[in-house]
């Protein structure tokens, strides 16, 4: 309810997002939100339609995994590793064995479902109910409903308001897990420093959107850190034009945040 409320106040005194969503979104339906961490405000905001539909969060589901494992001890610390079962996959990274350091890294579903089945459907749903995760919809399985494309039933859902609320929660030690959960899995989200010296942590998420697999689903949240400057930042973005197969849409996402934070003077 509070990022309802911070929404509708922005769009009474502001439309120039407008432009900007053709600019940054061309093909593409788009959402991006910047929310200041230090503030408690909402500073952009693109495609508010978009920012509010419940979707499939994909791989970016990793990082409240990482949190239930670690809370749980299914995971204890980056280097937990899980050995490949030989089962190749369509990336040449994700046949080898993997900690969860490279997990988060290299996007490793195989990995994921090793944990869900050690967490067990009982208590995921009561992290998700916790961490107030989305739609929380396990009907799936715990081995794909976050992974379950829109035009099918029973998957996890989750709106980029609801990512911008969890994250929030993860880098400010408010989710009820231990404090050591939430630090651990900010570690592994660690992604790259900027030109201006802003610390880049998050995690990419891609599917398609459609039946034909020629449009792409992406996502990409991602925390932010410069000194005392520090934010929350989520982007999703639909194909309303076919793309190759490998066209994913979690990098096409994260190049877009980055664009935009350069364009805010914050990359």
């Amino acid at each position: 309810m509070k990022y309802l409320l911070l929404t509708l106040a922005f769009f009474m005194t502001s439309c120039s997002h407008k432009p900007k969503t053709k600019a940054y979104f061309q093909d593409m339906k788009g959402c991006f939100l910047l929310f200041n961490l230090k503030t408690d405000k909402f500073e952009k905001i693109i495609g508010k339609e978009q920012c509010q539909q419940r979707l499939p969060p994909f791989s970016t589901f990793k990082i409240p995994l990482a949190v239930m494992a670690y809370d749980s001890g299914v995971l204890r610390d980056t280097q937990s590793s899980f050995k490949w079962d030989g089962k190749r996959g369509s990336r040449e990274v994700l046949n080898r064995d993997h900690t969860a350091r490279s997990w988060m890294e290299n996007s490793v579903v195989w990995y994921s479902q090793r944990i869900t089945p050690l967490l067990g459907e009982r208590k995921i749903k009561e992290y998700l109910g916790a961490f107030h995760y989305g739609d929380q919809n396990l009907s799936q399985g715990i081995l794909t409903a976050w992974l379950t494309p829109p035009y099918e039933e029973g998957g996890l859902n989750i709106s980029a308001f609801e990512q911008v609320e969890f994250m929030e929660r993860l880098w400010g030690e408010t989710l009820p897990v231990s404090k050591r959960a939430m630090r651990i899995t900010r570690e592994i989200t660690f992604l790259e420093e900027s030109p201006q010296g802003f610390t880049l942590s998050g995690k990419t998420g891609s599917n398609f959107y459609n039946k034909e697999n020629s449009l792409h689903l992406g996502w990409f949240v991602a925390h932010l850190k410069k000194d005392e400057q520090e934010y929350i930042a989520v982007t999703n973005l639909i194909d309303l034009k076919p793309r190759f197969k490998t066209d994913y849409g979690g990098p096409r996402a994260k190049a877009i945040t980055k664009k935009i934070l350069a364009a805010e003077g914050l990359w």
